[in-house]
């Protein structure tokens, strides 16, 4: 799930241990156009991601009384959204909560195809896989 909080920055819940192989192995990506694409869309996801859980045990936690308040008050996101991004975070046990520059990768065009309608829920499904 990606949750966009302010201009070009978003929340990722993803799994953290999916290496490159296994999103290749899942994908199906083995050489050529495929290989190299998948290759930069999983490179463009992983690059510069902060774990937000930990950030928020680490520094913040003394300062909000829960995670949900602490999305709500420092990143100024909905209740609906918050609500929804913890109802999946609780389905998949196994994934994290991360924040990124959606841009920070270098190569804007991998991130537009990313969230565009054909591919968004097949990424997605893939990044929260427990392989």
């Amino acid at each position: 799930m990606k949750l966009a909080y302010d201009f070009y920055k978003s929340f990722w819940l993803i799994n953290p241990s999916l290496s490159l192989k296994t999103f290749l192995e899942i994908v199906g990506a083995e050489k050529g156009y495929a290989l190299n694409m998948f290759t930069r869309i999983h490179n463009s996801i992983y690059s510069e991601l902060i774990d937000l859980e930990s950030e928020f045990e680490k520094y913040y936690s003394f300062e909000y009384e829960s995670f949900e308040n602490y999305l709500y008050k420092k990143y100024n996101v909905e209740v609906k959204d918050i609500e929804r991004l913890m109802k999946k975070k609780k389905k998949n046990p196994h994934c994290r909560i991360f924040k990124k520059d959606d841009h920070s990768y270098g190569d804007y065009t991998i991130p537009q195809f990313i969230t565009s309608e054909p591919m968004y829920k097949r990424i997605m499904n893939v990044l929260k896989q427990n392989k």
